[in-house]
Formats: C-alpha cells, structure tokens, sequence
C-alpha cells in the first residue's frame, strides 16, 4: 500500500469513528491469549500475521482487514523473519 492509500483508510476510519493506531512488530512475534473491551480492526500494511479465534487460523497480508470482536479470547503471530506493520483501529469512546 502507498502512503497515498494509508492515508484515505486512515480517514475513511477516523471518519466512522475510530481511533488509528499503527504498529510495526518484528518477524516472529507471538502475542499470547488476550482479549480487548472493545472490537478492534486490523489492517496489515506490510508483511504478513496470523490471527488465531477459537482455533480457527486467520491469515492476513498486505491490504486485508479483518475485525476481532471485543471479548473475544485470540492470538497473533508474525508470520516469517520480516516484520509487519499493522494499522489497528479502535472505536471512540465518548
């Protein structure tokens, strides 16, 4: 994605009301079992991650989106030696 994309998704979200956030973790990264209080979107900008719900396998790289509901026990990994960046979004809370 150019900086030009990153920049349209990043208001198209802020517009709906999100908070953006953007992370780069290193290859081979392993966050273990946790859960949030609020549905989070994650947006891989570069590389590539796996996201683990209730034992099912979500892989995501470059441009896909998937949404991790709140309360949701899972897992992520990097998947290889390159890192990701990820752009997580989160809703405004008032």
């Amino acid at each position: 994605m150019d900086n030009e994309q990153i920049s349209a998704l990043k208001q198209g979200l802020r517009d709906e009301g999100y908070n953006i956030y953007v992370y780069s973790y290193p290859g081979g990264m392993c966050f273990p079992p946790h859960m949030h209080d609020h549905d989070t979107i994650h947006i891989v900008l570069s590389g590539s991650m796996k996201i683990t719900i209730d034992d099912i396998d979500h892989i995501l790289t470059q441009g896909e989106r998937f949404t991790v509901p709140s309360h949701k026990l899972h897992t992520a990994e990097v998947l290889g030696e390159s890192p990701v960046v990820v752009l997580d979004a989160t809703p405004q809370h008032p």
